[in-house]
């Protein structure tokens, strides 16, 4: 795969959340700055320090593309969800009833009561210290723009897709903040999509991108929130008119995943698209040959639900079965989702399985 300016076979990374270092989370000094601005210099200090924390174990590891972990500041698992971009742009009242989506109704839905537009940078602090802790390339993830809309109530709009464009529009204007500023690639986390698409997403999906100057990939979720799967609620389990978390059904189906987002998904203008099979198996892979999916894909080989380290050698099997479906040189290997549900220590193991598993297979396709 091309990353940036160089040629890496089977480059690996992760995705989304790593565990914060501990002494991080819960103390008056984890606050993110807002724009230019931070609290303090202790605070500043602080989150350059737990990003570089967080860096160090990815390169410890052997991973080639650093991401920057999504520290926001904060112990609240919400900030790295919504509130860390609705705090970022003007509009929004930062009250309302529990989120409609399925599990994530433990949160609640900020509301929409004006123009949606930009208002503070939303990842700039992220990238000035993952650039300062490492000089490989650099992956920041943002949470997609039909994510956002999805989860808000909307008081001012005439319908979503207007919601969602105004969203776009400000992402737009963050990325090329990035691309400007020496970040590789930007990863667009769409952990909506897999319920379903209309006919509006993609076209907002490409608003957010156009003019960008780095790589764009995106990943979509099959759920990950406090750990959970993602799945479709029986009716008769709502509270408030949300669906709670604690209770899914035991016939609930699962979303359709993959098959879900294809075709709609070839018409983004995206470098790579990525989602999970190191959990699921390689039945998701299937839609990628039927649709002729042509980019780079990033497939998840690491188990993020699982507390039980992988081998290196499990993790090569994984990858070989990838490769039926994808030939190497547009394959890129990530974990799953995000780590945040596991110890750091757990995290670090399977970051270095990640790695090495990658390793036995680039062996084989240039012995």
């Amino acid at each position: 795969m091309k990353i940036g300016t160089q040629d890496i076979l089977l480059p690996t990374t992760m995705v989304g959340n790593y565990p914060n270092p501990r002494w991080y989370d819960g103390h008056s000094f984890a606050q993110f700055p807002k724009g230019e601005f931070i609290y303090d210099a202790i605070s500043r200090e602080a989150f350059d320090d737990a990003v570089g924390s967080i860096v160090r174990d990815q390169e410890y590891a052997g991973l080639d593309i650093i991401s920057d972990g999504k520290v926001y500041g904060g112990d609240s698992p919400y900030g790295t969800i919504l509130y860390h971009y609705v705090e970022r742009m003007t509009g929004y009242k930062t009250s309302g009833p529990p989120i409609g989506l399925p599990i994530y109704s433990t949160l609640y839905s900020p509301t929409v009561v004006g123009e949606v537009r930009r208002e503070y940078s939303f990842h700039m602090a992220n990238l000035r210290a993952v650039r300062k802790a490492t000089k490989k390339p650099v992956k920041v993830s943002y949470v997609g723009m039909q994510v956002l809309a999805a989860a808000s109530t909307n008081e001012y709009y005439p319908e979503v897709r207007d919601l969602a464009m105004a969203i776009a529009k400000a992402f737009n204007e963050d990325f090329k903040e990035l691309a400007d500023n020496g970040c590789d690639i930007i990863q667009i986390d769409e952990f909506v999509w897999p319920y379903g698409m209309g006919d509006w997403e993609i076209e907002v999906f490409n608003t957010a991108v156009e003019g960008v100057g780095c790589q764009i990939w995106t990943h979509t979720c099959w759920g990950n929130y406090s750990g959970t799967p993602g799945y479709f609620p029986d009716d008769a389990e709502t509270e408030f008119g949300a669906w709670v978390l604690d209770q899914r059904p035991g016939d609930a189906p699962a979303p359709e995943r993959a098959r879900a987002i294809f075709p709609h998904v070839l018409g983004a203008n995206m470098d790579a698209l990525n989602y999970e099979v190191g959990r699921t198996g390689e039945d998701d892979l299937e839609p990628l040959r039927e649709n002729g999916w042509n980019k780079d894909f990033v497939a998840g080989v690491i188990d993020v639900k699982s507390t039980v380290t992988e081998t290196a050698d499990e993790v090569a099997d994984r990858i070989r079965t990838v490769l039926k479906y994808v030939p190497a040189e547009k394959l890129g290997l990530t974990t799953d989702c995000g780590l945040i549900n596991l110890p750091r220590m757990i995290g670090q193991g399977k970051l270095r399985a990640l790695a090495n598993g990658a390793a036995i297979v680039r062996k084989e396709l240039t012995a």
